[in-house]
């Protein structure tokens, strides 16, 4: 019997500590966890208008109308990466009578957007006034919280002329907005202000290069021959009003061998089918009457299609022969 004592007092200490173990077991619970980060705003700052190498600062300049290169570079920046942009937007205007919200036209009103989904810049008057391949912009998706955005653009032929000692007719004004519907934009204000002239531009293409007579001596008024219209044709593009004046480039028409002349005012000149009110051509550069305080086109790429109506009197004892001069033909201001 007193060798069953020991075991029986084992059993109950391992009982005993089996279940002050099970008391002190540990439990556990979980708490899901939201954190919302709330969009930014964008912010644009560093603008600046060049020329195509970046050297010269076209701000308050008169820019060419004549397929120049200009461009415009700002920084945008926004806390939640460049991916959250949707787009930005670049208006340039004439602001001398037109608004920034007037529909687009080469002669006022220019607007050039990038898309951030598509990673593309558009024109929407035309490709022709945007370079694409010198604009730059963080592509779609882009990681950084900063970029400096570059706009290669040109203006059309017939933008309209403004001032060039004040420089302050077209106005630019640059938007951008972001995916969380915020936005910031900058120019006529406190911001900040870009601003230009447009440069005087007027262009002539002769249609008609030659033109000539077939008459006889002690005649008046023969209509010149040249296309079967009667007058010198050609086109104009301008950005402002325009006319035109002519020139002869010698005192007489004549010949070489034998030499044999007649008077430069033979040829008379006037900007319609009207001979009666034609006045003779000189060595000067005159006025085409009716060709005067001219409108420019719209549409470069629909010039004005005029010309010059001249006629030509052929004194009485004219020698039989070929004579030659060169007409002048010149679009002015005005």
């Amino acid at each position: 019997m007193k060798t069953r004592k020991p075991l029986v007092a084992l059993v109950f200490l391992m009982v005993v500590v089996l279940l002050i173990s099970r008391a002190n077991a540990a439990t556990s619970g979980t708490s899901t966890g939201t954190a919302t980060v709330t969009s930014a705003a964008p912010t644009i700052a560093n603008v600046e208008l060049w020329d195509a190498a970046e050297s010269t600062d076209k701000n308050n300049t008169a820019l060419d109308s004549n397929n120049v290169e200009y461009r415009l570079n700002f920084t945008i920046s926004d806390a939640n990466t460049m991916a959250e942009l949707k787009n930005v937007t670049v208006i340039a205007w004439d602001n001398r009578g037109q608004i920034e919200g007037d529909v687009e036209s080469q002669r006022y009103h220019y607007t050039w957007t990038w898309v951030e989904s598509t990673d593309t810049w558009s024109c929407p008057l035309s490709a022709n006034y945007i370079v694409g391949g010198s604009c730059a912009d963080p592509g779609t998706g882009g990681g950084g919280t900063s970029y400096e955005f570059r706009l290669a653009f040109k203006l059309s032929k017939v933008a309209n002329y403004s001032n060039a000692g004040t420089y302050d007719g077209w106005q630019v004004k640059i938007y951008v907005y972001d995916d969380g519907a915020n936005s910031a934009n900058f120019g006529q204000g406190a911001g900040g202000r870009i601003q230009f002239g447009v440069a005087s531009y007027l262009g002539i293409t002769i249609t008609d290069t030659t033109h000539s007579w077939s008459a006889g001596p002690n005649t008046n008024d023969n209509a010149v021959s040249a296309g079967g219209d009667g007058k010198v044709d050609f086109t104009i593009l301008a950005n402002r009003l325009w006319k035109i004046q002519a020139s002869g480039d010698r005192a007489d028409l004549n010949t070489s061998t034998p030499l044999r002349q007649f008077g430069l005012g033979n040829v008379t000149q006037y900007g319609s089918n009207s001979v009666g009110d034609s006045v003779s051509v000189t060595q000067s550069y005159v006025d085409v009457t009716g060709l005067t305080g001219q409108a420019a086109p719209t549409d470069e790429a629909s010039p004005t299609n005029t010309g010059v109506y001249l006629w030509l009197d052929v004194p009485n004892g004219q020698e039989s022969d070929t004579y030659t001069y060169v007409l002048n033909v010149q679009v002015a201001s005005g």
